[in-house]
């Protein structure tokens, strides 16, 4: 079954392809912005340009028997509404704010490592809609994308960014667990782990049983 890839970028949209492939999907992709700030911008200044866009995707897609379609990108899903577009293009869109919603009851205080703010928001309020007496502490770091896209290793991502401070910060504020609310970040998980034993949540196995 082909099940279609939308992101930000071509490198997360990449690795959403990858994730699909890996568990027996055929992913196809589509990305809609050169680069992290370039997507960033428009997420933040041009809303409804970029919900135009998303939907010219979503009609190539269904122009080619693809009906279903994971939204491979947190702050995306964030700034376009997703639900809306859903029901307009009669097609199932999968982000991963449906991931929010539907564990947000399990916890009381969440950390978000996201892309920028835009998205940490989005997170939070898909969050506190279900789970309102649940507490939500975030951080948007676009350049951590851009660091990613540039392919610099893992460990040293970690260094430079001071994700292990980050994580000391959050254990001191007794945070539950840690969304990894940018579908790049994965590409560090394992040595975030290594810096902290905090759990974190990947939306994507989460995204996939959706399906």
């Amino acid at each position: 079954m082909k099940i279609g890839v939308i992101a930000g970028t071509k490198c997360d949209t990449q690795m959403g392809v990858e994730v699909l492939n890996k568990y027996g999907y055929s992913g196809v992709g589509k990305y809609i912005s050169e680069t992290p700030q370039e997507q960033s911008n428009l997420q933040v200044l041009y809303p409804e340009k970029l919900e135009k866009i998303v939907e010219s995707k979503l009609t190539e897609f269904k122009q080619k028997q693809i009906n279903k379609v994971i939204i491979y990108c947190n702050s995306l899903s964030s700034a376009v509404d997703m639900d809306k577009l859903s029901s307009k293009t009669d097609m199932k869109l999968i982000t991963p704010l449906h991931v929010y919603k539907k564990i947000s009851p399990e916890y009381t205080t969440l950390g978000v490592i996201a892309a920028n703010n835009q998205s940490t928001r989005g997170i939070e309020k898909i969050i506190q809609e279900q789970n309102p007496h649940c507490n939500v502490i975030g951080v948007g770091l676009l350049p951590l994308v851009a660091a990613i896209e540039k392919m610099i290793p893992p460990q040293q991502i970690v260094t430079d960014f001071s994700l292990a401070n980050l994580m000391l910060f959050f254990n001191s504020i007794k945070v539950e667990a840690v969304i990894l609310g940018c579908t790049h970040f994965p590409y560090f998980a394992e040595e975030l782990k290594k810096v902290s034993k905090i759990p974190i949540i990947d939306p994507a196995l989460y995204m996939l049983k959706m399906l």
